[in-house]
């Protein structure tokens, strides 16, 4: 009987996995450990292999030979990162159109932390670079002590030790690699079984693509480019590689079997009767050298930023391109996990898009090493080919991957945007998902008034607020009617939000029912001291004029104040853009010393009052100003002062419209509710907010108005033994019992 190979074994380890989670499901996911308990003995020996073979290889090195391979390396490199650069501008055609607003998101008020390349290419302190497994700086301490020790007479009496000690390595990483099958086997079980189908759904349109540019660039492009070039057939490289890139799909990791990936690479070379033992030992010193620099597998997983763009509604435009190519190219030096976020700031995209991207690690992280294994493999043998002088371009060759690589293309980008096209429908915008929105509080019983008036029921001598509210038997509530997301109505007509959630818990904990009050524009004060709301729960900043005139609960949530303005504003991006320019005016609803304190940073600009945020939409469009019909100038409003939180859910609705801070900082104020004037009852409401503080209320309403994040019930994941054997297998029992005997 024919023996396995080691591939064969892999893969039917990494079937079997799959199997496995899918049929037992979360019972399973304790596998992961045995999983990452492989990984790790895998790693134990690749940083200390790369850095001695670096020390030996280059050590033994003529200085022209280094030379020639650093030459060749780069051009080759150039050329690779270029037809993926390529495919980043092609691919993102394969996007449909798509509208979608953005939730607020907690990076708006956090300062970028810039990337320190320092830490990750200097190795200050080599042992701790060991340590952290910072690669590209243990790679650079490896070259630098290989240079060191090329000039010395007396080189071979260190060298010989270290190229026992790799050949040590090696050895011990091959016994690892033996048990590679029930490694891979326990991490894909792991994996699958807490696979989340349902937020995977989102992220459909970046998997098709990246899936699609891994499958264009691994299987088509980059062995046509071996094939021009070089003597290598793409059916050896596969044949001779096939475990092992199997083995990084499965653990999502390429340094794991580094030494692994080597040893194919020269025995892909000695497949060709041009080799010689010094092209052997040029994969030893190319290899270890071309892991810092970016690769095709990390340069691509940066199609997320136009995928990112597109479905919040804003595809990236023709002249965004060329700072999303040059920030790709930086940010591919470091992990996605830390370029992506820079890439994504940089282009104003709303970093609450780069959770999706990290649920798509599951997936994308074993795809995105198996294009870069094939980089690093396409990189080496080209160069070794260069530097061993029979590199050789064959016309006729080139203009057949030219044919079939632009007719494949274009196919599979139509073919993938019809598919989009279809599957997209499925998805709910973040509107629909606003829409579908349910109160968390426990729902009590209320009227929502038709206008605002005085407490029908006046206070007897002596009570105080909270007597009344109890002799009622109900609580008066005032909301503004479009103040999205703290108080407004969904596409039912349903009044819901941060504030109307808060309103019903306070409701259930007085045990009362609820009268709504609406708020007429700029009527909060007069309606607070004519006694027609008990408590006002919209979003209500906290202001000495206010603390003057009404009382005022302690503050329950601190906001960022923000600008809300068109898409195709970029008048407002950054300060240094806004206090350049020669006049701009922005709107405000009742707090002119908030207007006040945010003009102090621009003393160009002006502000204007409109009684409610439908009357800046009207002004925006540069409409004539309606509402003072005293007033005979023409006013044009260039953006709305607001609150980030409450301009993040006015683009769920307006998706032409975008949340931008100009400000040198991040400007916080804090949310009060407005109440009657009453010590008794403003110390009963303080008291409730600590105590619903305490008991994650608060987080729980703001995690699913303000965050977009609904509450869900926890569940099992599905899988077939649970959800497909047990309940067939209980129906034929409960169908033989109905039988008659």
């Amino acid at each position: 009987m024919k023996k396995l190979s080691l591939s064969s074994k892999v893969l039917m380890g990494v079937l079997g996995g799959i199997t496995t989670g899918l049929f037992f499901g979360e019972e399973v996911a304790w596998l992961s450990i045995a999983g990452d308990v492989f990984i790790g003995l895998l790693q134990m020996t690749v940083l200390p292999y790369i850095m001695f073979s670096l020390i030996v290889n280059i050590g033994r090195l003529s200085m022209d030979t280094g030379k020639k391979i650093i030459r060749y390396g780069l051009i080759f490199l150039f050329l690779l990162l270029n037809i993926g650069l390529l495919y980043l501008i092609i691919l993102p055609l394969s996007f449909p159109s798509w509208s979608s607003g953005n939730f607020y998101s907690a990076d708006f008020i956090q300062p970028v932390v810039p990337f320190d390349f320092v830490k990750l290419y200097i190795p200050a302190n080599p042992f701790e670079s060991m340590s952290d497994n910072v690669v590209p700086a243990v790679v650079l301490f490896s070259i630098f002590i290989g240079l060191g020790v090329m000039k010395l007479p007396n080189k071979e009496s260190l060298l010989k030790p270290l190229d026992v000690l790799t050949d040590g390595l090696n050895q011990v990483n091959k016994m690892i690699i033996k048990i590679t099958p029930l490694g891979v086997f326990s991490i894909a079980a792991g994996v699958v079984s807490t696979l989340s189908w349902s937020d995977l759904s989102r992220l459909q349109g970046y998997l098709f693509v990246y899936l699609l540019a891994v499958i264009l660039i691994t299987f088509i492009v980059l062995p046509y480019l071996i094939a021009i070039f070089t003597p290598y057939s793409s059916k050896t490289i596969f044949r001779i590689t096939r475990s092992t890139l199997i083995t990084i799909f499965a653990t999502g990791k390429i340094i794991v079997v580094y030494p692994q990936l080597i040893e194919n690479i020269k025995e892909i070379i000695q497949s060709d009767d041009h080799a010689t033992e010094e092209d052997q030992d040029r994969v030893d010193i190319i290899m270890p050298l071309a892991y810092p620099f970016p690769n095709l597998g990390t340069l691509m997983i940066f199609i997320f930023v136009p995928f990112a763009a597109w479905f919040t509604g804003k595809a990236l435009a023709f002249s965004d391109y060329p700072i999303f190519l040059s920030s790709t190219l930086l940010s591919s030096f470091v992990a996605p996990i830390t370029g992506l976020p820079f890439s994504l700031d940089l282009l104003k995209i709303p970093k609450e898009t780069f959770q999706l991207f990290v649920v798509s690690t599951v997936i994308t992280d074993r795809i995105r090493v198996v294009l870069g294994a094939f980089h690093l493999i396409t990189l080496t043998l080209l160069t070794v080919s260069a530097c061993g002088g029979y590199i050789k371009f064959k016309k006729r060759k080139f203009i057949q991957a030219l044919v079939v690589i632009s007719i494949t293309t274009v196919i599979s980008v139509v073919a993938l945007r019809l598919i989009l096209e279809s599957s997209m429908k499925n998805i709910p915008s973040n509107l629909e998902i606003v829409n579908q929105f349910k109160l968390i509080s426990n729902q009590q019983n209320y009227v929502i008034l038709e206008k605002s008036g005085p407490n029908p029921n006046p206070k007897w001598r002596g009570e105080n607020t909270l007597s009344r509210i109890k002799r009622r038997n109900k609580v008066r509530i005032g909301f503004y009617e479009n103040a999205g997301p703290f108080t407004f109505y969904n596409k039912d007509s349903a009044l819901v939000g941060y504030g109307i959630d808060l309103a019903h818990q306070l409701a259930a904990d007085l045990d009362v029912n609820i009268e709504f009050v609406p708020i007429k524009p700029g009527f909060v004060l007069d309606g607070i001291k004519s006694d027609y709301f008990d408590i006002v729960m919209s979003d209500i900043f906290l202001s000495s004029r206010y603390a003057e005139e009404v009382e005022l609960s302690k503050p329950y949530l601190n906001v960022s104040l923000a600008l809300l303005t068109k898409q195709d504003n970029n008048m407002f991006d950054n300060f240094n853009t806004a206090s350049k320019l020669d006049t701009f005016t922005v709107s405000y609803i009742d707090r002119k010393e908030i207007a006040k304190e945010f003009l102090s940073y621009f003393p160009k600009g002006g502000a204007y009052p409109v009684p409610e945020i439908n009357d800046f939409f009207t002004l925006s469009q540069h409409m004539k100003n309606e509402i003072d019909s005293t007033r005979n100038d023409s006013v044009v409003i260039d953006a709305h002062l607001t609150s980030a939180e409450r301009a993040a859910s006015v683009t769920i609705f307006k998706t032409d419209y975008k949340v931008v801070n100009p400000l040198p900082y991040h400007i916080n104020n804090a949310l009060v509710f407005p109440l009657a004037r009453d010590n008794i009852w403003r110390g009963y409401i303080n008291k409730w907010i600590d105590f619903r503080k305490q008991d994650g209320t608060f987080d729980r309403i703001y995690d699913q108005w303000i965050l977009g994040n609904p509450i869900e019930k926890e569940s099992q994941k599905w899988n077939i033994l649970n959800d497909v054997i047990k309940p067939w297998f209980a129906k034929e029992k409960d169908s033989l019992r109905s039988e008659p005997e």
